[in-house]
C-alpha cells in the first residue's frame, strides 16, 4: 500500500517547507485514501474500510508519532547546540534512530493492509500488477536514465539541495568537496529499486496464491523490518559500503559547516519542531 506517502509528508520534511508540511499533513487522510485507491478498483465496502482505517491511523499518528518526532528533533537540536564535534558513530546512531521512527510509523499499517489485500479478487490483483509496473517504470526513468555519470550527478545534486534546504547555501569550496565525496560513494540505487520490485513480486505471488491475512501480514512485517532479507552477499556488501560511506560523508560535511550554516540549521530544526507541535495539538 502507498503508506510511504505519509512518510514523505512527515519525515522527508526539508524537501518542502513548514507551510507545505502543515497543509499536506492536514490533508494526509484524503491523500492516503486517494493514493491507496489508485492501485486498484475497490468496491464500496473496501473503500469504506480504507477510509476508516486511514482515519484511525491518522488519529494515532497525530497523538503518538508527532510527539516522538518532536523528541527526536529536540535531541538533534541539543546535539547541534552543544558544538561538540560529531563523528561517524554519532551519524550512524542518528540514522538508526530515524530508521526506528520509520518502522514505528509504518507498523500499525501492516495488519489493516494485510486484511484488505487478503480480500482482493483476480481482477484487482491484476490492477496491482499494472500499477506496480507503471510506478516502477517511472522510478527507473527518473533514477536510472542516462549513463552512470548522469545518474551520479543527479544523486549529488539531490543531496546538495537537501542539505542546503536545511543549512543554507554552501560555498564553492564546500560544494567541490561535497561533490567529490558523493562521487566516491558506491552507486546502490539500482539495488534498492530491484529489491523493492522483488518484494512487490513476492507480494503479488502471495495474493495470487490466495494466502490469508496472517501470511500476508507476516510478509509485510518482514519487508518492513528486514528489507535486505533476499540480498546476495555481493549486494549486501555494496549497500553496506554505501551506508558506511554516507555516514562518513555526512560527518565530514557537518564538520565543515560555518557559523552561519549552523545557525540556519538550528533555525530549520526549530521550525520543524514548532510545526510538529502545532499539528499534534490541533484537531
Amino acid at each position: 500500500m502507498k503508506t510511504r506517502l505519509l512518510i514523505a509528508i512527515v519525515l522527508l520534511l526539508p524537501l518542502s517547507g513548514c507551510g507545505i508540511i502543515s497543509i499536506g499533513y492536514n490533508y494526509a487522510d484524503a491523500l492516503l485514501s486517494y493514493s491507496i485507491n489508485s492501485y486498484a478498483t475497490f468496491n464500496d465496502a473496501q473503500k469504506e474500510s480504507i477510509k476508516q482505517e486511514v482515519n484511525t491511523y491518522m488519529a494515532w499518528h497525530r497523538k503518538t508519532m508527532l510527539p516522538e518526532y518532536v523528541g527526536f528533533l529536540q535531541e538533534l537540536q541539543k546535539t547541534v547546540q552543544s558544538e561538540v564535534p560529531q563523528g561517524v558513530e554519532d551519524v550512524r546512531r542518528i540514522r538508526n534512530e530515524v530508521r526506528a521512527l520509520y518502522v514505528k510509523t509504518l507498523l500499525p499499517t501492516l495488519v489493516p493492509s494485510a486484511k484488505l489485500l487478503s480480500e482482493v479478487d483476480g481482477a484487482q490483483i491484476q490492477e496491482f500488477v499494472l500499477s506496480f509496473a507503471k510506478e516502477n517504470s517511472k522510478q527507473r526513468d527518473k533514477e536510472l536514465s542516462g549513463g552512470l555519470e548522469q545518474q551520479l550527478r543527479r544523486r549529488t545534486e539531490r543531496s546538495i539541495d537537501f542539505m542546503e534546504n536545511l543549512a543554507g547555501g554552501f560555498t564553492d569550496n564546500q560544494l567541490e568537496k561535497i561533490r567529490e565525496m558523493n562521487r566516491r560513494l558506491p552507486y546502490a540505487t539500482p539495488l534498492y529499486i530491484a529489491q523493492r520490485e522483488e518484494n512487490q513480486g513476492r507480494l503479488i505471488a502471495l495474493l495470487k496464491g490466495g494466502k490469508d491475512e496472517a501470511e500476508i501480514a507476516a510478509f509485510l512485517k518482514e519487508w518492513l523490518y528486514k528489507p535486505e532479507a533476499n540480498r546476495s552477499p555481493e549486494e549486501h556488501n555494496t549497500i553496506q559500503a554505501f551506508e558506511n560511506g554516507s555516514d562518513e560523508m555526512i560527518a565530514a560535511i557537518y564538520q565543515m559547516l560555518n557559523d552561519r550554516q549552523k545557525k540556519t540549521l538550528l533555525k530549520s530544526i526549530a521550525k520543524y519542531i514548532n510545526t510538529f507541535q502545532g499539528l499534534a495539538s490541533s484537531k
